[in-house]
């Protein structure tokens, strides 16, 4: 396991707790950009398509279906849950 990679995906996993915290205690969307939110998970979805035929590790399956869902989880929050 390259130890810059795991750094970068646990400071990753890092912001998205805290952003994902931050939206649901003050059940509140200010200050964050939906169209951006919508973007990152575009990019999330379709960086990781390979998910369904390549197979490299748990962690590295595990990383990229929490990322997913977390990306579409902020989404739903923004838009569904707290009305941006």
């Amino acid at each position: 396991m390259n130890v810059f990679r795991l750094c970068g995906d646990l400071s990753h996993l890092a912001a998205i707790i805290v952003l994902l915290i931050k939206i649901w205690k003050t059940r509140s969307c200010a200050g964050i950009s939906g169209r951006s939110q919508i973007l990152f998970a575009f990019v999330f979805i379709t960086r990781y398509l390979d998910l369904f035929t390549n197979f490299i590790s748990i962690y590295n399956t595990a990383m990229k279906v929490f990322f997913l869902a977390s990306s579409l989880g902020t989404v739903y929050l923004m838009y569904a849950k707290f009305k941006a």
